[in-house]
Formats: structure tokens, C-alpha cells, sequence
């Protein structure tokens, strides 16, 4: 609970500099002092209690792998009434949110900047490429509909999904391998 920040109840520390900086597991295992299985486990009887609500974000590196980002773990305010704690909340909450909007008018940022997920520097160590523009998410996922329409033909006539994949991308002038989900 030292690490929650009472204004979104996230499990992390705000900073202008680089945005909401979620907590990690070895910094929950560090700070606990109990092994890492074990915290895994009182995390999720939290989650499955309805007190912590977990999300664990994904990105794709430039070999079309999926990466793992830290886990945004936000605690519920169901946990704070279970231990008659919920007016004492909202009171610190308003509190917490009002010193954050005050360190951000001193810094003259906007709040949202505080709030922000710190990722840049993550995006150059996991190879990340820039985002698309607009268009070229929407042509990227028109081609992904065509490319799935032709992949399907192939299905509905009874070939394995591999065989299928093969035909799409020779019918697309595509590498063999390719698929959709990866970006070449």
C-alpha cells in the first residue's frame, strides 16, 4: 500500500517527467519481503476477491513477437469499505488529486500528464516501432480483412490452416510465413 497512489488508486508513483510509472514485481516482492510465487498468489486472491483489478499490456517488437509491459494493478475501492475505510477514501482521495493538480499547475502541465503510462523509454529497448498514422492503421486493416476474406476461401474448402496461409500469401504476392497478426 506504500506505493498506491490514492488519486486513481494505481500501484505506481506519478511523475512529470516520464508520466505514471507503474510498480513492479520485484519491487512488490522487494518491499514485501515474501518470495515472488507467494505475492503472485495474494494478487490474484485480490483479484479474485474483487479488491485489485489487474491488466497486463502488450506490444509487439519489430519481429513481430509479443512483448510484456509492467501490469497495471489498481486497487478497487471495494477493499477499502471491506475494512470500514470508504469515507476515510474519498476524503484523501479528493486530497491527493488536488496536491496532484497543484504540482501540475506549478510545473504549468496539464494533469493528464502526470497520468500518462511511462513508456517511452521502454518503446527504444523493446524495439518498438513509431505508431501508424490514422490512414495507415486503416489500410493496414483493410489489407488484414482482405487478406482474412481470401484466407477463409481456403478454409471453407476444407485445407489446413497452414496449406491455407501458404495459398493466401502466393495469391497476395506475400512471403510464405506471412501472417497478418506480425508485421513485416
Amino acid at each position: 500500500m506504500s506505493h498506491l497512489d490514492l488519486a486513481s488508486l494505481c500501484l505506481g508513483t506519478p511523475t512529470l517527467e516520464n508520466g505514471f510509472i507503474d510498480i513492479d514485481m520485484r519491487t512488490i516482492v522487494r518491499d514485501s519481503g515474501i518470495g515472488q510465487r507467494r505475492c503472485e498468489r495474494a494478487i490474484a486472491l485480490l483479484k479474485e476477491a474483487g479488491f485489485m483489478k489487474v491488466k497486463q499490456p502488450r506490444a509487439t517488437n519489430d519481429q513481430g513477437d509479443y512483448v510484456g509491459l509492467r501490469a497495471i494493478r489498481v486497487v478497487t475501492t471495494l477493499f477499502f469499505e471491506f475494512l470500514n475505510l470508504g469515507p476515510m477514501l474519498q476524503r484523501e482521495r479528493a486530497r491527493a488529486t488536488e496536491r496532484l493538480q497543484r504540482r501540475a499547475r506549478k510545473a504549468q502541465r496539464k494533469l493528464t500528464d502526470f497520468m500518462r503510462r511511462g513508456t517511452k523509454g521502454l518503446r527504444n529497448s523493446f524495439g518498438w516501432k513509431s505508431r501508424l498514422s490514422q490512414a495507415d492503421m486503416e489500410k493496414h486493416q483493410e489489407e488484414t480483412r482482405r487478406w482474412n476474406m481470401a484466407c477463409a476461401k481456403y478454409m471453407i474448402a476444407g485445407l489446413d490452416p497452414d496449406e491455407c496461409r501458404r495459398q493466401t500469401n502466393t495469391d497476395f504476392g506475400l512471403p510464405a510465413d506471412y501472417s497478418p497478426g506480425r508485421r513485416a
